[in-house]
């Protein structure tokens, strides 16, 4: 309903056509309207039934963000999903592709994270797909200059072991080819490879790249510009098109899947393949489509993995290699923590970052101050006895995040009618059975929704000391909501005596946000004042007081 309401640009839908394409009646339309009005309230919008159809109400931006969050769930696990690469690519060994991949990039000191690992597997099986069946390139850039010693060794060591193992040759193209997947897919540091680009490219690719990126950011919500699809969909792009104009097209084994799984990414790429074909009066079958909207959602997965890191930004001057070691370090260790969203060489550059920077770690003094972001001095000289401190700036940042987002989603969770102080009520049936119906009865849960919350109590306990966190065990709630009850009494809770109880009803649709509250709250818990204080609260707003005071004064610190 929200794809043809807003991708398809209608203005309404008739209901009686919503039960035919649907196969469903006339109520159950009428009664998924007014859920999806719950379930996607936190995006201000609204779906209205007017005259036998359906509308949706609300801000361009607003229609866009929820059509952003419809197509990021479609992509989800679409493209970069081991089992589909073996399905498809099933004559060539993945897994001890994957291993040589893994192993080589960790014996030269190169970090590569899942998501980059999966992305340059893929690209590999292409190249190795292409070579084993005949089809090499003749043509392309086969000259370049390695940054460094450690990139040549490493390049050298893959395509030697590759070719090996598969009884392959990698001409001059092909070596350049791969060295520019490494170069867009280790530690995700492209200076040197945008560098070049417009050199391997040319500048209208270029050009033609950011107006692809600035038109579908418009159009669908989604934001493309980083360098990690920037730079190999150019390269892409002009491959494509010397593909395209001698008439040799790439089979693609996925398309089909593709196609079928995450019809609006697909939709993506044909709305490029469509211009390519207008511009340069050439021919684009649907497996080169298929490669489109494969680098589209790989970004997508990208974006995805990095949304629950910590975005940092190296502030390093270039010199004996000494960015490269130093960003290898930091990935090595905190990879997994640190979503990495550059290097740069002076202060001024700080300015070129259009997102938040969480956390800067600089290796020279800095003259202006960055709201909202930590500023962390480190020497690129003997890193390893810094780790401590770095660890302790990327949890702090992480914490900073949480707290953020429970004071801007407190209202979107929290409100007065689910909110109750000293209830006659003595144990946790009687409680869970006081909040379960307040949630019933605003239409917020389904009625199954008590019987799933224990379910989830029988499993384990959600006590922690003074206060319990129950919830379903499944994120089924028509609306995302938090039912409170406080006593200075106590309630029982099997054993324990349990003063706070948060009853979680969490959609799937505010799975992500609702993670950085929940931590938020086992946060604050920690802290014994603060308990004290929420304990003592008579009312909502005496609540929502303690909340905000606690977040004012962490950020104090």
């Amino acid at each position: 309903i929200i794809k043809q309401l807003i991708l398809n640009h209608g203005a309404e839908i008739e209901i009686f056509d919503l039960c035919d394409s649907l196969c469903i009646g006339y109520s159950t339309v009428k009664s998924i309207i007014s859920k999806m009005n719950k379930t996607f309230s936190s995006y201000d919008v609204e779906f209205l039934c007017e005259k036998e159809c359906v509308r949706i109400k609300g801000s361009e931006v607003s229609k866009r963000k929820l059509l952003s969050y419809v197509i990021n769930e479609e992509a989800k696990n679409s493209f970069l999903n081991t089992t589909i690469l073996k399905d498809n690519f099933y004559m060539i060994d993945i897994d001890q592709l994957r291993e040589i991949i893994f192993s080589t990039f960790h014996k030269h000191n190169f970090y590569l994270n899942d998501f980059s690992a999966v992305n340059l597997l893929l690209h590999l099986l292409i190249i190795i797909d292409r070579e084993m069946n005949g089809n090499c390139l003749d043509s392309g850039k086969d000259s370049f200059e390695f940054d460094t010693i450690q990139e040549k060794m490493l390049l050298t060591d893959l395509l030697d072991q590759l070719e090996q193992l598969f009884h392959i040759h990698f001409n001059r193209y092909e070596r350049f080819e791969v060295y520019m997947l490494f170069k867009a897919n280790a530690n995700f540091s492209l200076e040197s490879s945008n560098a070049n680009l417009q050199d391997v490219v040319g500048i209208d690719i270029i050009e033609l790249t950011k107006q692809y990126v600035k038109e579908i950011n418009s159009l669908y919500m989604i934001d493309l510009s980083s360098n990690t699809f920037t730079t190999p969909f150019s390269l892409h792009l002009k491959n494509l098109l010397f593909r395209a104009e001698e008439g040799r097209f790439t089979n693609n084994p996925m398309a089909e899947i593709i196609r079928m799984n995450s019809p609006v990414v697909f939709d993506i790429a044909i709305y490029i393949s469509l211009d390519l074909m207008d511009r340069f009066h050439i021919s684009i079958n649907e497996d080169e489509t298929a490669f489109l909207a494969m680098h589209i959602g790989a970004e997508i997965e990208r974006q995805n993995d990095n949304k629950s890191k910590v975005p940092v930004v190296l502030l390093c001057p270039n010199y004996q290699d000494i960015v490269q070691q130093t960003l290898n370090s930091l990935m090595l260790n905190f990879g997994s923590q640190i979503n990495l969203l550059g290097c740069i060489h002076s202060e001024e550059q700080i300015q070129s970052f259009s997102n938040p920077i969480a956390l800067l770690l600089t290796t020279i003094p800095i003259q202006q101050s960055l709201e909202g972001t930590q500023i962390l001095s480190i020497s690129p000289i003997n890193l390893n006895s810094q780790f401590d401190m770095i660890q302790n700036a990327i949890l702090k940042s992480q914490e900073e995040y949480r707290d953020h987002k429970l004071k801007i989603n407190f209202h979107n969770f929290f409100e007065d009618t689910l909110f109750f102080a000293n209830p006659d009520v003595r144990n946790r049936q009687q409680v869970l059975r006081l909040l379960c119906n307040k949630l019933l009865e605003k239409n917020y849960v389904d009625a199954d929704f008590e019987e799933n919350v224990y379910k989830r109590e029988k499993a384990a306990t959600t006590a922690f000391g003074n206060v319990a966190i129950p919830h379903s065990v499944e994120m089924n709630a028509i609306k995302t909501s938090v039912a409170v009850a406080i006593s200075k009494k106590g309630f029982e809770w099997e054993q324990n005596t349990v003063h706070i109880v948060f009853l979680l009803a969490i959609n799937k649709a505010d799975s992500r946000t609702f993670r950085y509250l929940y931590e938020s709250l086992i946060s604050l818990f920690s802290d014994n004042h603060v308990l004290q204080e929420i304990r003592n609260c008579t009312s909502f707003k005496d609540f929502e007081r303690s909340i905000y005071t606690w977040i004012g004064e962490k950020e104090m610190e």
